[in-house]
């Protein structure tokens, strides 16, 4: 008999049984670290794309800021605010860089996050964590106008603009004629084709100078050199309609009339013995620089304010309703998705002479016209010069005519009224000409 100690190697050797059980078992790390790799691996795609959708995101938000505001600075504020939004709840914790190519128009984010791995660090110690990256870039494209434009811009000029600005060597006055000048250079567009930009002009102090269409819109020749016209009473006050709906009353006849919550502005309305304004008259659309930049040049300061009458001609200067008095290259366009129009109403909205009582003072007119205005379609810019906060009737008419809260914009020096035209002029011009594509 064999003894069986001396077959045991030798039989352990030789023995498969179980052998797949021993195979498993060494397979079980490998394929762990795989399952483990790929969960890591998958962690990180979806990290990645997270991070690539914010960074893309936030480029485009940071561009069409860029393109409302022409500031890079605002372009990249906006960007990095939009990246912190769309990462905050999936990427805590990462990171982005905001740029600006001011000739390029490019705004791009180079965005960052750090994942931790569960794997990885096995087979490749001090691997805790991989930094992932990703990088976007928006473009600003300027393609032209892609339909009509029609600005028209009332502009004080009221005695109180012959005093200083707050800017050196500039009067109130002198700060408005750049402004408005700056803004005709910007919207009025070298081509006139396949769509038209054009600015009318729309001064006013105690009330609004129409010119040579006095005889069409008051229905009678003017007396002397008296060629304003004051606020119409009744059922058309806040509208649109043209003068053969009901005519306006003419400045001559209603000065005596004058209602102000000042009696020395009322009575120096009743004293008044000459027109007013007296070198500045409302210029209809027009696309020729030269005839705009001419009229706001002769400007000079004199008179109350009759805010109301301005923002009313600020309409009619734009309305189709009105095509029977702008004729010719100075007809607006028919309301439609084909024309942006835009009003721009500059002033310190401290309103303070009117001429009609039975329609409401002259603040409480300004703002129905403005309601009416923008239900209409126009879109209202408000430009407050110096606005006096005290007065709530004036801050709320500042910020109430305007269209949304961006389009009040302030400006407490004469340095910052020219400012404040050009944010204007290039967003109006941007909306209906600009183009946002991403740039990879």
């Amino acid at each position: 008999m064999k003894s069986p100690g001396l077959d045991f190697p030798r039989a352990f050797a030789t023995d498969r049984r179980g052998g797949t059980t021993v195979i498993v078992a060494l397979s079980i790390v490998p394929v762990c670290a795989s399952i483990g790799l790929s969960v890591d691996l998958g962690r990180l795609y979806l990290a990645r794309t997270y991070l690539q959708d914010a960074a893309d995101a936030a480029a485009l938000d940071g561009a069409q800021k860029y393109r409302l505001t022409n500031s890079p600075a605002a372009a990249s504020g906006v960007a990095q605010a939009s990246f912190a939004a769309n990462s905050a709840a999936k990427l805590s914790g990462a990171t982005s860089i905001t740029t600006v190519d001011t000739t390029t128009k490019t705004v791009s984010v180079s965005a960052s996050y750090s994942v931790t791995t569960s794997f990885i660090q096995i087979v490749a110690p001090g691997k805790g964590s991989v930094t992932i990256s990703a990088n976007a870039g928006a473009l600003v494209q300027n393609s032209g106008l892609a339909k009509n434009l029609e600005v028209s811009v009332m502009l004080d000029v009221t005695t109180s603009m012959s005093q200083s600005s707050g800017t050196a060597g500039l009067t109130k006055l002198q700060a408005m004629k750049n402004s408005a000048s700056n803004l005709v250079d910007t919207v009025v567009q070298t081509s006139q084709t396949p769509y038209t930009s054009r600015v009318a002009l729309v001064p006013f102090s105690d009330a609004v100078n129409v010119g040579s269409y006095f005889t069409a819109i008051h229905g009678f020749a003017p007396t002397g050199s008296w060629t304003s016209v004051v606020e119409r009473a009744g059922a058309t006050n806040a509208t649109e309609d043209p003068p053969a709906s009901a005519r306006f009353p003419d400045y001559y006849s209603m000065h005596s009339s004058a209602r102000s919550p000042t009696s020395f502005i009322a009575t120096f309305e009743k004293n008044r013995s000459s027109n007013s304004p007296a070198t500045g008259s409302v210029v209809p659309l027009s696309s020729n620089k030269t005839t705009l930049k001419n009229a706001i040049s002769a400007y000079a300061a004199d008179g109350a304010t009759a805010g109301h009458i301005g923002t009313a001609w600020a309409w009619y200067t734009l309305s189709p309703n009105w095509s029977a008095i702008w004729t010719g290259t100075t007809t607006p366009a028919a309301y439609g998705a084909t024309v942006s129009k835009v009003a721009v109403l500059m002033s310190d909205f401290d309103f303070n002479v009117y001429y009609q009582g039975a329609v409401g003072d002259m603040s409480a007119q300004a703002q129905t016209l403005c309601t009416a205005m923008k239900a209409a379609g126009v879109t209202v810019y408000t430009v407050g010069f110096q606005v006096d906060h005290s007065n709530a009737t004036a801050l709320n008419l500042f910020t109430g005519c305007a269209s949304d809260s961006s389009k009040a914009i302030e400006a407490t020096n004469g340095a910052e009224l020219i400012a404040a035209f050009d944010t204007v002029a290039n967003t109006v011009v941007a909306n209906v000409s600009s183009s946002i594509r991403l740039a990879r």
